[in-house]
């Protein structure tokens, strides 16, 4: 698989260089989510040969998956600090590259993929993919709302306000895209779920990232959502709205126009 996640790619425009001291995604995070991708990564190759992927479905098959998209044990505890931004940069490069080999998968190389049918065929695992990579994703706006905050005044440059930009833009498509998915009638209760989990668990962070012109946009996205859900859903859509319904913007909000 090719590690593709551009959003998450900007950590040298930004400035932000490794150190140990406050990380909370620990070495052993890191060597787990590492360790992890290679063991999908092998399973991805050899389910190919046979012209599909890895499925949920298959026990065998869904540990390694489970695996690599365990929360606790690749991402560490928040709160996140500057310090995490390299390691859970590689960790979203590596959960994008997944999701990405699932939504692009084409049985024939060479061939242009049908997104359509492969978000109905691997529903399973495009939830799962999507909703790990909302994980990772909030978890980097986490340390880079403390690398903002921490940040001399004075070295918020044209550099470090483009890379925070491209990366709000490409976590404001991807979560689009999921809510997208959402409304479609093919997607079963329980990937509805998992999606709506990790969006609600995660609104808050989303939300205090993203400009007010483009919550607007959101909250409309939500609303479509509404209509026909259990009790139990429209409580977590309506957490997502109510998120992104907020006026409030400070750090990384109104970063790109300090």
């Amino acid at each position: 698989m090719k590690n593709t996640l551009a959003i998450l790619v900007f950590g040298a425009c930004l400035g932000v260089t490794p150190s140990a001291a406050m990380a909370d995604v620990s070495p052993g995070n890191q060597r787990e989510a590492a360790s992890a991708f290679q063991a999908v990564d092998t399973q991805v190759r050899q389910t190919r040969q046979q012209g599909g992927l890895p499925r949920w479905s298959d026990p065998g098959q869904a540990r390694a998956l489970g695996r690599f998209w365990d929360i606790k044990t690749t991402l560490g505890a928040p709160p996140y600090r500057s310090a995490d931004v390299p390691a859970l940069l590689d960790i979203g490069d590596r959960a994008g590259a997944v999701f990405k080999t699932y939504v692009l998968f084409t049985p024939k190389a060479g061939t242009v993929p049908d997104t359509a049918a492969n978000t109905t065929e691997y529903q399973d695992e495009i939830s799962r993919a999507g909703a790990y990579l909302v994980y990772v994703q909030a978890a980097a706006l986490d340390a880079l709302a403390d690398f903002v905050r921490t940040l001399p005044a004075d070295q918020m440059n044209a550099a470090r306000r483009a890379g925070l930009r491209q990366m709000r833009l490409g976590i404001t498509e991807q979560v689009t895209g999921l809510t997208l998915m959402l409304r479609s009638p093919s997607l079963r209760v329980e990937n509805r779920e998992v999606l709506l989990d990790a969006l609600s668990e995660n609104a808050g962070t989303l939300a205090a990232a993203t400009p007010l012109a483009d919550r607007q946009a959101m909250t409309a996205q939500v609303d479509a959502l509404l209509p026909g859900l259990s009790d139990a859903e429209r409580n977590k859509v309506l957490a997502i709205k109510s998120a992104f319904s907020s006026k409030h913007c400070t750090g990384l909000c109104s970063a790109d126009a300090q």
